[in-house]
């Protein structure tokens, strides 16, 4: 069953990373971090996500798609495990681990997807991407809840997430590949290749990488945010949860329709516009109408991402390009994410409000609404 190794993949590709946001203001009385030293932690898996693009080449000498993705699970699960044994210098070191263990699983899985299941290319992406969303909404939701339990303070936040890796890991080590197909993962580096000159793939890692932008930096801080508008940080943490479960439900058949369609302009300038909008209203409202404005916005990001992600799948014509795009895509567009949590918090400092903060996340938004524009028409990268 081709399904099952993708959904397991997807609830491990992103939990780990975002349970960290709630837990931000508990992690810096913890360890007495400052808010530069926050956002760095922050910010290490989407360096991660960029900087493992260089790996990918010498990765591919391992074979095929199947054999890197169990690779990368093995190393997220001794990252989730080591972590939550370790004290600050372990926090980081396996905070990077992880990142760079999800990052190797961001890049193999749309080649995996299009060698294994070209002819459900947008469902199979939607709903993994849909299911990485739902996991990251109950990791965010669940984390300070565990983290106030007696005696074990954030450290427990890590532990259904271990057991959900350890799982996956061994299910992905003992299933039968008869009815596999290898993406014949090609060792050359993206920057070598024809998709690196192509000016529509530059594109597509603007596109990438403003949605991600807008995500990771708004992920990281609207916990913390959602305080100063009337919410405590358990409450505030809800929100953003069932908000992005929401969002991420909606998504779930979106890449499967909008692929239906040649000429995806205005669709894609829709929902990224939704984004704007939504954040622009979070920043000037208080009080339970946020909930609507953030649904609103999380609507927007959770169709974009697998929109996203389906597009390097059905503007490529070979596992292998798909592959180079996607790899290009995410490492440069992650490049440009890495950046959003230190930007918000550099804004908060300098503002003394995070409804300046909210605004710088808009300004990309709106970048990201520019670019949905070129993305969206139909055209191919060989």
């Amino acid at each position: 069953m081709v399904g099952m190794p993708i959904f397991l993949a997807a609830l491990n590709m992103r939990a780990g990373i975002v349970l960290i946001n709630p837990l931000i203001p508990i992690l810096k009385s913890y360890f007495k971090l400052s808010n530069t030293e926050i956002s760095l932690l922050a910010g290490i898996p989407l360096f991660c996500f960029a900087a493992t693009a260089i790996l990918m080449s010498r990765l591919g000498r391992m074979g095929s798609s199947t054999r890197v993705i169990k690779f990368a699970l093995s190393a997220l699960t001794i990252g989730l495990i080591a972590r939550a044994f370790t004290g600050l210098p372990g926090l980081y070191i396996f905070t990077f681990l992880i990142g760079g263990s999800i990052a190797i699983m961001n890049f193999e899985m749309p080649a995996w997807i299009k060698a294994n299941a070209a002819k459900d290319v947008g469902f199979m992406t939607g709903t993994y991407s849909t299911l990485m969303g739902l996991t990251s909404g109950i990791a965010i939701a669940i984390s300070v809840p565990l983290a106030h339990l007696n005696g074990w303070s954030w450290k427990i936040s890590m532990l259904p997430w271990m057991v959900i890796a350890s799982v996956t890991t061994f299910y992905w080590y003992t299933r039968k590949n008869d009815d596999e197909i290898s993406a014949g993962i090609d060792s050359k580096p993206f920057w070598r290749t024809k998709t690196f000159r192509n000016p529509l793939a530059w594109a597509m890692v603007c596109y990438f990488g403003f949605q991600s932008f807008t995500y990771y930096s708004t992920a990281t801080w609207l916990p913390t945010i959602l305080t100063t508008k009337g919410f405590t940080l358990r409450d505030g943490a809800l929100l953003v949860s069932i908000t992005g479960i929401i969002g991420s439900a909606i998504g779930l058949f979106a890449p499967h329709y909008i692929s239906k369609y040649p000429d995806k302009r205005k669709i894609l300038v829709f929902f990224s516009s939704l984004i704007v909008l939504g954040f622009v209203m979070v920043a000037i409202q208080t009080g339970p109408i946020i909930w609507f404005w953030l649904t609103l916005s999380n609507i927007g990001m959770s169709i974009n991402f697998p929109t996203a992600l389906m597009l390097s799948g059905t503007k490529t014509k070979s596992p292998e390009a798909t592959r180079n795009l996607s790899v290009m895509m995410q490492s440069a567009g992650y490049l440009i994410a890495a950046m959003g949590p230190g930007f918000l918090g550099t804004i908060f400092d300098v503002s003394k409000s995070w409804n300046w903060a909210i605004m710088g996340a808009v300004l990309i938004a709106l970048l990201q609404v520019l670019i949905s524009y070129v993305v969206g028409k139909e055209s191919y990268i060989d």
